[in-house]
């Protein structure tokens, strides 16, 4: 297949200051990411905050992402972790209600850190990937405890010939990273979760990356692979450091949503409010975010007057 290079940008839900889903704040938000040129997956568990969703709150979402995003950018559908079919059927059930480009399969989590064996996940998938006539997108993530078997994706492929779409890891290992990459990205797009393995992925013929920075700067994100793409080494090295910032402020904060909405409100920009149990950071420690990344010099922020 001909290597299509592509950033992905795990998108935020804006919600109000009483928790209620913000649906203007969520389509100016989506513009921002459609403008700069970024695929979207949409109501995923972190960014987006997936399993405070009702399942109508998760309709809404996901029609407002393709109203906003069908045609002018791939939009996926993300969804939450899962302990076992049915619930992965469900979302495939809501996500199939929507012309998306693809639809995302989480991994079964078992509980109590046990790990499925091959026929389990071969059961699993081959029960997920039937209920559903959308492209899919299959990952692995180290955090689970297991990987996603190479010899179980080969076969998936045969089984399911032309749906699935893509893969990504999740993860630090990059001989499994690379490995994937030399015995799939000739096949189905492979991508890395997260913005610590981009270059990596990029430089062994992936596809690109996703992450949640691209909330705030969806244009530096882009810029990233783009860069890449025209050789231009010293713009690459600018962005990917940018990028790398953005991450560092926001992971001092254990995760991509306590510091990024009350960041994005500070900026004039769409964020919205945390829902329970998540929490905003405090004042002092918003202050200190804002002066770090006002710091990274990012053009696309650039003349925003952080409000006080």
């Amino acid at each position: 297949m001909k290597r299509k290079l592509t950033a992905f940008v795990m998108s935020m839900t804006a919600f109000d200051r009483d928790f209620a889903l913000d649906e203007t704040a969520l389509r100016a938000h989506l513009g921002r990411l459609r403008d700069a040129g970024v695929g979207v997956y949409i109501a995923g568990s972190a960014s987006g905050e997936g399993f405070s969703l009702s399942p109508q709150e998760l309709d809404r979402v996901l029609a407002i992402s393709i109203e906003e995003l069908k045609g002018h950018v791939n939009i996926r559908a993300m969804g939450c972790e899962v302990r076992h079919v049915e619930e992965t059927k469900e979302f495939l059930r809501h996500a199939g209600r929507y012309s998306f480009d693809a639809v995302h399969i989480f991994p079964p989590e078992m509980g109590h850190a046990t790990k499925p064996t091959m026929a389990e996940l071969d059961a699993y998938y081959t029960e997920a990937i039937a209920a559903t006539r959308l492209p899919v997108v299959l990952s692995s993530y180290q955090s689970f405890g297991f990987e996603l078997p190479a010899d179980l994706l080969d076969t998936l492929l045969q089984r399911f010939p032309g749906q699935i779409a893509s893969f990504f890891y999740g993860g630090h290992d990059a001989r499994y990273l690379a490995m994937m990459i030399g015995r799939f990205a000739d096949r189905i797009e492979v991508h890395c979760a997260g913005p610590s393995q981009a270059m990596t992925t990029l430089a062994l013929g992936g596809h690109g990356f996703m992450g949640h920075e691209g909330n705030l700067a969806p244009r530096l994100v882009r810029s990233v692979i783009t860069a890449f793409q025209a050789g231009d080494h010293e713009l690459l090295r600018k962005a990917y450091a940018g990028l790398m910032g953005i991450h560092a402020i926001h992971y001092r904060h254990g995760g991509p949503t306590r510091a990024m909405k009350p960041l994005l409100d500070a900026l004039g920009l769409p964020g919205g409010t945390l829902r329970p149990p998540r929490k905003a950071i405090t004042e002092a420690e918003l202050d200190k975010v804002i002066q770090d990344t006002l710091k990274l010099e990012i053009p696309e922020l650039q003349g925003l007057t952080p409000r006080g």
